[in-house]
């Protein structure tokens, strides 16, 4: 697997665990879901 994708997996599931199984109540958990979408993208276009 490539590595952005597996970044973007990792921060995808820190988002969720950080977001809604252990709330915290900073707004830069959302940073998370951030790096997620652009890592994904980024990996989407090299492998096009």
């Amino acid at each position: 697997m490539h590595p952005a994708l597996i970044a973007a997996l990792v921060s995808f599931v820190a988002w969720i665990v950080f977001g809604f199984v252990m709330p915290v109540g900073i707004g830069a958990v959302h940073l998370l879901l951030a790096v997620s979408a652009t890592l994904l993208v980024r990996w989407w276009g090299l492998t096009r």
